[in-house]
């Protein structure tokens, strides 16, 4: 069950909202709160949302004054991307960390909506109005849901093969590429269904796409020719590019009649300034960090100048279309990314991992937004929360792989940054119990909901209001998710709201839809449902679960609920009209049971069916994260990464590819490197890991060359044959040979100090340190006299033996001192070693010492004078004429 997924589009970029309300937002169970003081939230247009990932927030900026109006905390988003779309009716917010999607309906002011699309698949939530639309870049799959529940609405259409881009113009079409088929395409949403309205031309088919949608259609990039098409009201224009489109990116939307298409390969833009006009084209160059950045962030083209970050400074870099400098925008600081998007006729460059963002006007002035001060300030009752346990896994190596290089991205999940070890944040209300499912009965409606996030606190309660019919209200425990509202009126449609409530408060509210309780009976329960793990075309495992049952007279349409542990709130139930449904974004490891529930059209619920066949969700493991090669020697690799996630079960094994995927090493599953020989050079190497389901996605890493190796004499010291020379030597990890060389003697040994031996008393030498890799080599030279020596001169052996036990276990092995003077209050002048031999010239009376358990506590106060004048202890020698000390001349 191979499963080799190449060149995935990466999701690295936030979109924060458009036309903004000072409003309360939530991701999943985390809230964009009204906050401790809990203020009304207003409409207020002009305004934009921007994300701070290290604090996990987001702040409604005024697009007129350039001012944060709202900050909002969302406490299980800290370090995650959040993708923000809006339209005057919602807001819709998508987790690329989790996958879990939420919508907020304006209107109601209320969260009303939340659906899983895990991060399995390149997917997105495109927003237009009241219109929402779904697209499975991955799968070619594009479904409308309802924007308020995020239900599917019509049937879905299935496109060949993968998708490129995806966003609305202003006539509400939404453009998409079929690389494939070579088509770009247009699709509006009339009556509940989707349909495709336009097709074109405009590529080779199989050629790889870029797309980005202009205000009236789209403009499509042939990565694999010089071709740039033009999608209009008018026919189709090509423009011929002045250098190879290769690995084009572009910017989901591009607002006005200039289009930058940058080129990360080729390290270049190509400007067009009128799209519709055909021109002028025009080329400028980029720097290699600039370059960089643009795999994540193009640049944007916006009211007649060009904007290109560079994540290296955190900055951006302000050019006219022609390549003439125009300013650079300081944002972040250096090795943060920025994030560009124009909206409300401005351009937001927003730094998410910083306090920073920089809006600007269409005349090109600048705004400085402090997004949320460094520090704090103090609430009420501050507390100190540490960040999630559960932190994002490590980047993925920074060097971005060529589009013609194999390898896909890591994982779906988007990387993010590591935050600092705790933040203070204020005191948390629950989250919002997103979503609540509404079915009705005879006189009464059953209401389920999902599981609110605690917030500082655990949640004591959940109350149930309604305003129809005189209105009501009901409260339950915090640990129930349901109740039945009875004595309700038929006929009479009722809207429902349930909030949490903690120690701190009341959280936000979760909106079900308009249901109307009837006397009509109901249809039959459904039986119990199927559930099986998606496979691929290949069979491997997708981590999706496909649930079905047998249709039920007089349904029209199905809830269908997933239980974890038997129970529900874990994730959202889908609505669907058929009779199956597909959920992503299930826990790997968790086991899973379903239900299903009939509605005819009347509204009328039946009871739950029986619960489906228990299944625990498990699927092919991600690729491993921070994969890192590094050339040792000529034909010598060593490879390193982290532990993939094994989606539900053990990692067996890794292996290890080259670039044209042949395998070229393997490891066990709970091992993370490898040395890897090969005789032909490797310019990337690739990690897959595999589990009982079969093998995941390549992690990749462009191999690091190490630099040029560097050895330096630090000192020499001599006795009458031998010299002692300290070094450092650096072979930037190659595997290195050190050699070091005097009077036609060479000792091998790249551990300092190195000993010279056989030499000449009283010699002036010349010593030639060399340090070999396969990457070159390097030398270094000192100048050092051996000791004159003396006839009939006694030689002393130095005796020094370390132990476990003793007071320093290393005392011998950083040698004994030798004195500049005849006691030990005079300088260190160099250290000797157990082994080491010498001339004594003569002896002396001195201080007394005693060498203690190195040297069997031999004691006594006689000092020896060394041939090069300086002093050592009698204690920590023995002699060559039967250890007689008295034998030695008297200095």
């Amino acid at each position: 069950m191979k499963m080799r997924l190449r060149h995935l589009t990466r999701l690295g970029k936030v979109y924060p909202a458009g036309i903004v309300l000072a409003l309360v937002a939530a991701l999943g169970t985390t809230v964009f709160a009204l906050g401790v003081t809990g203020q009304q939230p207003a409409i207020a247009d002009g305004a934009s949302w921007l994300w701070s990932k290290q604090v996990g927030e987001a702040s409604q900026v005024n697009a007129v004054s350039g001012t944060v109006s709202l900050r909002q905390p969302m406490i299980d988003a800290q370090g995650h991307q959040v993708r923000v779309t809006q339209s005057d009716h919602f807001v819709i917010l998508h987790d690329l960390f989790t996958g879990r999607v939420t919508s907020i309906d304006l209107t109601r002011m209320g969260f009303s909506g939340s659906l899983d699309l895990g991060t399995a698949e390149d997917t997105a939530v495109l927003l237009d109005g009241a219109t929402a639309i779904v697209v499975d870049r991955t799968r070619g799959l594009v479904r409308p849901v309802d924007a308020g529940s995020l239900q599917a609405i019509g049937d879905q259409v299935r496109l060949s093969g993968s998708l490129v881009g995806g966003a609305f113009d202003k006539a509400g079409r939404l453009w998409l590429g079929v690389p494939s088929q070579g088509v770009a395409i247009a699709l509006v949403v009339k009556d509940r269904q989707i349909a495709v309205v336009r097709t074109e031309a405009v590529s080779t088919p199989g050629h790889e796409q870029a797309l980005t949608v202009l205000d009236q259609g789209s403009l499509v990039v042939d990565r694999g020719s010089d071709q740039i098409a033009v999608v209009g009201e008018s026919p189709t224009r090509k423009i011929t590019s002045p250098v190879s489109l290769a690995g084009a990116v572009l910017p989901a939307r591009t607002i006005g009649s200039a289009v930058a298409i940058t080129l990360p390969t080729e390290k270049k833009i190509v400007t067009i300034a009128d799209v519709a006009k055909g021109g002028p084209v025009a080329t400028m160059s980029l720097t290699p960090a600039e370059a960089q950045a643009a795999t994540t962030q193009p640049a944007v083209s916006f009211a007649g100048k060009v904007y290109i970050p560079d994540q290296t400074t955190g900055a951006v870099r302000v050019v006219t279309p022609s390549g003439q400098p125009a300013g650079t925008i300081q944002v972040g600081s250096a090795q943060t990314a920025v994030e560009l998007e124009v909206r409300e006729q401005h351009l937001f460059i927003n730094a998410p991992d910083t306090t920073t963002a920089v809006m600007v006007d269409e005349d090109g002035k600048t705004s400085k937004v402090d997004k949320y001060d460094p520090v704090p300030e103090t609430s009420p009752t501050p507390t100190q929360q540490p960040l999630p346990t559960t932190s994002p896994q490590p980047e993925q190596s920074p060097t971005a792989k060529p589009s013609d290089k194999p390898g896909t991205q890591p994982t779906r999940r988007p990387p993010s940054p590591k935050p600092s070890p705790t933040v203070r944040v204020e005191p948390q209300r629950p989250g919002p119990p997103v979503p609540v499912t509404a079915l009705a009965g005879d006189g009464r409606v059953r209401l389920s909901w999902g599981r609110a996030k605690a917030g500082s606190a655990a949640v004591e309660a959940y109350t149930v209001t309604w305003e129809e019919g005189g209105g009501g209200r009901v409260q339950v425990s915090g640990a129930t998710l349901q109740t039945t509202i009875t004595g309700l009126t038929n006929g009479t449609s009722y809207r429902f709201k349930v909030w949490a409530t903690n120690s701190v408060g009341d959280g936000p509210p979760a909106l079900s839809e308009p249901v109307t309780p009837a006397a009509a009976a109901p249809p039959a329960t459904p039986a119990a449902p199927t559930a099986k793990l998606e496979t691929d075309s290949d069979g491997c495992y997708t981590g999706a679960v496909l649930v079905s049952w047998p249709g039920v007279q007089g349904a029209a349409d199905y809830v269908v609920t997933p239980l974890k542990g038997g129970a529900a709130g874990a994730n959202p139930p889908q609505t669907v009209t058929g009779t199956d449904a597909r959920f992503a974004g299930l826990t790997p490891g968790d086991s899973f049971t379903f239900t299903v529930v009939a509605r005819n059209s009347a509204g009328a619920a039946s009871d739950a069916s029986p619960q489906s066949n228990e299944l625990t969700v498990h699927y092919p493991p991600a690729a491993p994260t921070n994969v890192k090669g590094r050339q040792i020697s000529a034909n010598q690799y060593v490879v390193t990464w982290n532990a993939a996630d094994g989606h539900g079960l053990p990692i067996t094994g890794y292996e290890i590819r080259d670039e044209d995927g042949k395998k070229i090493g393997e490891t066990g599953g709970t091992v993370r490197t490898a040395t890897i020989t090969s005789a032909t050079k490797l310019d990337w190497v690739e990690v897959v890991a595999f589990n009982d389901d079969g093998e995941g996605p390549s992690g990749y890493d462009q191999v690091t060359q190490p630099s040029a190796p560097t050895i330096a004499i630090s000192s020499t010291s001599a006795t009458e044959s031998e010299i002692t020379v300290n070094f450092t030597a650096d072979g930037d990890g190659a595997a290195a040979t050190c050699t070091f060389t005097a009077g036609g003697k060479t000792v091998s040994d790249c551990s300092s100090p190195a000993k010279i031996t056989g030499l000449s008393a009283d010699t002036q030498y010349t010593i030639t340190a060399k340090i070999t890799t396969f990457a070159g080599a390097a030398t270094d030279t000192a100048s050092q006299k051996t000791d004159a020596g003396s006839s009939g001169s006694v030689r002393a052996t130095v005796n020094c033996e370390d132990s476990a036990g003793n007071p320093d276990p290393n005392f011998c092995a950083t040698g004994v001192p030798v004195y500049n003077a005849s006691n030990d209050n005079g300088s260190v002048v160099r250290r000797v070693h157990d082994g080491d031999t010498f001339p004594v010239v003569c002896k002396v009376h001195g201080e007394n010492q005693n060498a203690g358990p190195y040297h069997d506590n031999k004691e006594g106060d006689h000092w020896l004078k060394l041939t090069d004048g300086h002093w050592i202890s009698w204690v920590w020698l023995h002699f060559d004429n039967g250890d007689d000390v008295e034998a030695i001349p008297d200095c």
